[in-house]
């Protein structure tokens, strides 16, 4: 009986979004065969490691980018539950809603030489912190952000070179893989679920914001970074780099070669634990990654993951979580898919660090996504996804995301 009531809610998620899936087909007919918004590519913030800016002949010159994307969807499989009722009886709400939300970036790059980068970028959005698509909920999504409809600052930076060799970035407000010399994986590049978009080592490359400062060095196809992030660094009672502070310390050596790229790193994190308690965000990580390229259409990307807690459980037992895990995944990408310039995406791996417990079921999450280019400047993709946790009912969810770049 339940699973029969478990078919129907998909049913019926997949029924409110049969029409809205027919949507990027119609786009794809009616649109011109050219259409210009302002500006090209967008490419993604990793390029700049490969060259200096090139933004014209005076300095200081700003370059300005945008990006609003729109996601239109639902999920089943996902309940909130809490006291109500008569006698304060426990009560629990799906969550399996067809919802609408959107996220936009505004970013600004000013160089002052031609050699380096100010970049300042504001974003808005209105997923729910909580809800499933949002950045704590079940299916959080890559693009999911939440600021209650208000601007907010997001990222603020500044990267020059030191020489040929040699390029320092610092900032108050950044995230991990701005100070990365290497992005190791070419899937998904704009995102469906954000633990597929890790690079397969979720701990090692976790993304967390806050201040920081990192070097790279490259040399031919060598690309050696270290870097730091900390989520105190705003906070005078505690500051960075202490035994208080929430701070994540990340080494990575790459190897970029024309058809592929491979990268180890290993990230110290610290979350301000200071009396060797079991702590699940108090480790260190390890991770191998990269990605291959099959002629000018197909791609493969995977990585592993391996993380160890600085205090673990005791006893280790299969409700007790802080001992070591590991992640893994692997995503495949299919450039001019069916049509030129759309991409067919497959990716799969760890929906949560797994456990070597008995008992334990693996955690799997999986999705498959097809980006239609209506433009140069609008992308229409829907995907289907799947995400499964131990101790929970598996998340069934389906969306059509609208992105456009200015």
């Amino acid at each position: 009986m339940y699973e029969v009531v478990k078919l129907v809610k998909l049913v019926k998620i997949l029924k409110n979004l049969s029409k809205i899936l027919l949507f990027p087909v119609a786009i794809g007919l009616l649109a011109p065969a050219t259409v210009e918004a302002g500006g090209g590519d967008h490419k993604g913030h990793h390029d700049h490691h490969g060259g200096h800016m090139k933004m014209g002949d005076s300095y200081p010159s700003t370059m300005f980018m945008g990006k609003t994307t729109f996601v239109l969807g639902g999920v089943d499989g996902v309940s909130d539950s809490g006291m109500g009722g008569m006698g304060g009886m426990s009560t629990s709400e799906e969550k399996d809603g067809t919802v609408f939300h959107y996220d936009t970036k505004l970013m600004f790059m000013t160089s002052f030489t031609g050699q380096d980068m100010l970049k300042t970028a504001v974003r808005v959005g209105n997923f729910g912190m909580m809800e499933p698509f949002g950045m704590m909920g079940e299916a959080r999504l890559d693009t999911a952000f939440n600021s209650n409809d208000l601007l907010e600052l997001h990222k603020a930076y500044y990267q020059f070179p030191v020489g040929d060799d040699i390029q320092v970035t610092f900032g108050p407000k950044l995230r991990q893989d701005d100070l990365l010399g290497v992005w190791p994986s070419a899937y998904p590049g704009d995102g469906v679920l954000f633990v597929l978009n890790q690079a397969g080592a979720n701990d090692t490359y976790s993304k967390k914001m806050g201040a920081g400062a990192g070097i790279t060095w490259s040399h031919e196809k060598l690309v050696a970074s270290a870097l730091f992030v900390s989520e105190d660094a705003t906070n005078s009672s505690i500051g960075f780099l202490t035994d208080e502070g929430k701070d994540h310390i990340t080494t990575q050596l790459a190897w970029v070669d024309e058809k592929f790229t491979l990268a180890a790193a290993y990230t110290q994190a610290d979350n301000g634990n200071t009396d060797n308690t079991p702590d699940i965000n108090d480790y260190s990580s390890f991770g191998i990654s990269g990605s291959y390229q099959f002629g000018d259409d197909y791609s493969v990307s995977a990585g592993m993951g391996w993380k160890k807690p600085d205090n673990e459980d005791n006893p280790d037992t299969s409700m007790n979580k802080v001992e070591d895990g590991n992640t893994w995944m692997v995503g495949f990408l299919w450039n001019d898919a069916l049509i030129d310039g759309n991409i067919l995406g497959f990716g799969i791996g760890t929906a949560e660090t797994h456990r070597d417990d008995s008992g334990y079921d693996d955690p799997l999450a999986w999705e498959v996504f097809y980006d239609f280019k209506v433009s140069d400047n609008i992308n229409v993709t829907p995907a289907y996804f799947v995400i499964e946790k131990d101790g929970k009912e598996d998340v069934n969810g389906a969306l059509v995301k609208t992105t456009f770049k200015f």
